[in-house]
């Protein structure tokens, strides 16, 4: 006998007990379908099982050498030393972003590895793996494949016993049976793949799609089958991408991978600051540097801003990088507690490099380049600035303020203004530490 009907959300995974246009999860429309579940009759019996302390075999630690390494450094980061062996990969991210590109380029760099496209042709994905690694080795026509069958995956793969596949992507292929796109293929598909990964101890690379929410789309239960989940982060008109893992049982999930998209692939860009930093005016006002965290990274960033006398009843604002209420927030704070009120002003904010910032840290970063530009003087270039600003104009501390300073050292920065370090002692070669209790402190500190 059947069970009444239930719904879910094929985006999101979302149960609903009846129908509707919109999911409340994702906002979503007409995603929204209707699955049974059929009831068993009877009673289950449990058969016996088997003492596992009379078959166990003996255990060892696992060691770095099971680890593969990807040929990029910054992905090899990420993961904690390269792809463990007999792991299980998810990989996601927004379309366009860069995620089918990078896993090209990893796979063109592993020897023996099989590469299953279920969205491109053979000759498609051979074609842009030539143009993204041309040194990639001649035999790679031979190990790419493009099938939407679960069990030609699968027997091939018992054929070539390669250390790593890639398949793009899981909701793209499927049993002959499946119903495609639906939570019940994804979550078979993912219950095969992990036995294929533990038992045959080959590393399963999958690409996942994402939802409108900038969630992988699927069951929720994917992220849990998984070992690792990556994610390709980034907006589609700058080069900047960011690699993470917000799981990662085989590594630190605070590792950052940056990446510059070309023409010919994804790049690693080792000394981000540096790229972040290239093309900054030597004089102009308006511009402040500041230290950003990044999981365990330290990166340099310019903030921009621009104020000009309105035209307007009510004065315009714009923020790139840095959320518009955090923006209203600061520049309100500054028209309470500073001469430079800017009630009859335009302001414009700009993080350079088309970076988001969501750490409180550079609110005072923020506030100096408004200052610069308001009166029209320019902060010395050799001037870091960074702290978190309270509605009561108060400067407060940030973590890890030692390793961002150091940072900047590294960068030839000379002088920090930053918050009160209230008796703890910070002493950075080559750079003078000023310490400012407010944001009239503030505007003391920077002319």
């Amino acid at each position: 006998m059947s069970k009444t009907p239930n719904f879910f959300c094929t985006d999101c995974g979302t149960e609903f007990n009846k129908w509707q246009g919109q999911c409340h999860g994702c906002k979503a429309w007409n995603t929204i379908k209707e699955f049974k579940e059929t009831k068993v009759s009877g009673t289950k019996t449990i058969q016996k099982g088997t003492d596992l302390s009379t078959t166990k075999p003996t255990v060892k630690p696992l060691n770095a050498k099971v680890r593969t390494s990807t040929g990029f450094d910054e992905v090899d980061r990420v993961l904690g030393g390269g792809f463990f062996s007999g792991s299980f990969v998810l990989f996601g991210g927004t379309p366009g972003i860069g995620k089918s590109t990078l896993a090209l380029q990893m796979f063109t760099n592993l020897k023996d590895a099989l590469y299953f496209s279920g969205e491109e042709s053979a000759e498609q994905v051979l074609n842009r793996a030539q143009r993204l690694n041309p040194s990639a080795l001649d035999d790679l026509s031979e190990r790419i494949f493009s099938t939407n069958s679960l069990e030609d995956i699968l027997a091939t793969v018992q054929t070539k016993q390669p250390p790593l596949i890639v398949i793009d992507s899981i909701q793209m292929v499927g049993l002959a049976d499946s119903s495609f796109g639906s939570m019940s293929q994804i979550r078979e598909n993912a219950e095969i793949l992990l036995k294929l990964a533990k038992q045959d101890g080959i590393t399963v690379l999958v690409i996942g799609h994402v939802t409108k929410n900038d969630e992988i789309a699927g069951p929720k239960v994917l992220e849990h089958m998984v070992d690792t989940v990556l994610k390709l982060e980034g907006e589609k008109n700058t080069e900047i991408r960011l690699l993470r893992s917000p799981k990662n049982r085989f590594g630190s999930t605070l590792e950052v991978g940056v990446f510059e998209m070309k023409t010919n692939g994804l790049a690693e860009l080792k000394n981000p600051s540096e790229f972040f930093l290239a093309e900054r005016p030597a004089n102009a006002f308006g511009s402040a540097i500041t230290v950003v965290r990044e999981g365990a990274r330290n990166f340099l960033l310019e903030v921009q801003a621009l104020t000009v006398k309105t035209n307007f009843g009510q004065p315009r604002r714009t923020s790139h990088g840095i959320d518009l209420s955090k923006f209203h927030l600061l520049l309100a704070v500054i028209s309470k507690f500073t001469p430079f009120k800017c009630e009859e002003y335009d302001a414009y904010l700009n993080v350079v490099s088309g970076l988001r910032i969501k750490e409180p840290a550079a609110d005072l970063a923020v506030m100096a380049s408004i200052i610069s530009s308001r009166v029209e003087k320019e902060i010395p270039a050799t001037t870091v600035v960074l702290g978190e600003v309270g509605l009561s104009g108060e400067i407060r501390s940030v973590p890890f303020i030692e390793n961002r300073l150091i940072e900047a050292a590294k960068l030839g920065f000379s002088k920090a203004i930053i918050p009160p370090l209230r008796g703890k002692k910070i002493s950075i070669k080559n750079i003078q530490i000023t310490e400012v209790k407010n944001i009239l402190e503030l505007t003391k500190a920077l002319f």
